[in-house]
């Protein structure tokens, strides 16, 4: 075992790190960047409890990070944590990881627009497209950055032009959608929201995201047309709402972190050689738009099926056909904005 002292000297000079103590049974690697932030710390803490983990690196542009990873490293089990501060350090953050996710946001305050929160949140989302080109383009890369609808494609656009664009292996974090569809339909059914699934399709904003409760299962659990169309009406607003009871000082944290752990849990249980079915927004071609979000299967290698033929009510099927047109200029949005961001910094 090599002491802390002799792995730094291997580092950049400007890195600073935090070494935790490496734990060999275990077999994935992950990588979470903006793990200073609300959302992020909260994620870091959920996965340091992942038995599956090996390693967990944490980054931020905050030095703030580093004392998280250290107080991690005091919680006994699961996989040590290394954390890195400062921009000259993102590469090594994601050197060798198996899944990369992207937590790091500027949070939505009132009156924001997703179109806002573009410019606000796109330069992150560069800087880490540049470094999974030059330092790991073969991992999984999860961005759960809003506005997902528009930073995925922006994602995508970036990574075709440095050459290492791999549509099975990049994927939008939309789990908070289905967690909501669940924890709203079991209080009215008065069930545990474990107990429950819901597929929610389309995008992960307020015009596009579209819980399909006629699929409700297990069957036993049924919801009538009204309740349905309620709670969808519920699942849509939600983030504003949170945003609203927090006298919008902070948008949604815990349960968006809950939600992204989930996620976590099953890409980790993916990367060792399971098929897993999950929630999240991807390139697919099947609902008339180019990116899409349903639940989608994925295996050691990334996507192996996205969402598709899926039955639902009239009422959802209108949904449906409504958010597609917002969905497709969602998406224009985000590739129009890597020609702008370029543009802006060439000035």
């Amino acid at each position: 075992m090599y002491s802390s002292k002799i792995l730094s000297t291997f580092l950049p000079k400007l890195c600073k790190i935090n070494v935790g103590t490496y734990v060999p049974q275990r077999n994935v690697q992950v990588s979470i960047i903006g793990a200073a932030g609300e959302v992020g710390a909260n994620v870091a803490l959920l996965v340091k409890q992942n038995l599956k983990v090996k390693k967990l690196q944490l980054y931020d542009d905050n030095e703030k990070v580093i004392g998280i990873g250290y107080e991690l490293n005091h919680i006994s089990g699961g996989p040590p944590v290394f954390t890195y501060a400062g921009d000259s350090c993102l590469g090594t953050a994601i050197q060798l990881s198996d899944l990369v996710v992207m937590v790091a946001r500027i949070p939505r305050k009132p009156g924001n627009t997703r179109y806002q929160m573009i410019g606000a949140n796109a330069p992150g989302v560069l800087r880490l497209c540049r470094a999974m080109a030059d330092k790991n383009n073969h991992a999984l890369f999860a961005i759960a950055t809003n506005p997902v609808n528009s930073l995925l494609p922006f994602a995508t656009a970036l990574m075709f032009k440095y050459g290492c664009y791999n549509p099975f292996k990049l994927f939008g974090v939309t789990n908070i959608d289905s967690a909501r569809s669940r924890a709203y339909a079991a209080s009215v059914l008065g069930v545990s929201a474990r107990d429950l699934y819901v597929p929610v399709i389309g995008g992960h904003s307020d015009e596009t995201t579209v819980p399909l409760y006629s699929n409700l299962t297990p069957s036993q659990f049924q919801l009538d047309a009204c309740q349905g169309e309620t709670l969808t009406r519920l699942v849509r607003k939600a983030g504003t709402e949170v945003v609203n009871h927090k006298d919008g000082t902070e948008s949604a944290t815990l349960a968006v972190a809950w939600a992204i752990n989930e996620f976590i849990e099953a890409l980790v249980d993916a990367i060792l050689g399971n098929e897993v079915m999950v929630h999240c927004y991807t390139a697919n071609p099947h609902y008339g738009t180019r990116f899409f979000s349903g639940p989608t299967k994925i295996g050691q290698d990334g996507i192996i099926q996205t969402s598709r033929d899926l039955p639902m009510s009239d009422h959802e099927n209108y949904l449906l056909n409504c958010s597609i047109p917002v969905l497709n200029q969602e998406v224009i949005h985000g590739e129009e904005f890597v020609q702008y961001i370029e543009n802006a910094r060439r000035k």
